[in-house]
């Protein structure tokens, strides 16, 4: 009869001791709000980096992306030439760049993996967060230009 009782009770316990623990825990979307500068853009998982000139140098030796091609394959995207992106609490996404300011929405998909920016020409691009720190952040997105890989955008917190 103890048995009974007792065991469904330890469970509802340590059940409710968990999804407490849980509820204390930071989200992804407050870990992100902030400004975040840009440090680097680089190829990951590329086949093969092409050397042609000075021009149309694709990478350097260690992958990270020459000026031309990163205006190259920002060309057509939201984030373009920003270097310092404050992401707001009420999901607004500002980009300041030397010669750009704009805003968009920004909002977490999946399970907080995925960054998701919407510009104001219904323009929607998805990130890969790879990695979210309180100091660092680096996002992934595919790209088809020139050569296959994966662009790696890293950044580091500026402040809270």
């Amino acid at each position: 009869m103890k048995a009974r009782f007792l065991y469904p009770t330890v469970f509802l316990a340590v059940s409710s001791m968990y999804f407490f623990m849980l509820s204390l825990q930071q989200g992804p979307e407050s870990r992100i709000v902030g400004e975040w500068k840009e440090v680097s853009w680089e190829y990951e998982k590329v086949d093969s980096l092409i050397h042609r000139g000075p021009d149309y140098l694709l990478a350097d030796h260690i992958g990270r992306l020459t000026d031309h091609i990163k205006s190259q394959i920002a060309k057509s995207l939201i984030v373009h030439e920003a270097e310092v992106w404050k992401f707001g609490t009420d999901e607004t996404l500002q980009m300041l760049g030397d010669s750009l300011a704009r805003e968009t929405r920004w909002k977490l998909k999946g399970r907080g993996n995925i960054l998701q920016i919407s510009g104001a020409d219904s323009q929607t691009e998805h990130y890969k967060i790879q990695e979210l720190t309180p100091t660092r952040m680096v996002l992934h997105f595919n790209t088809d230009m020139q050569v296959r890989g994966i662009v790696k955008i890293t950044f580091e917190r500026i402040n809270a």
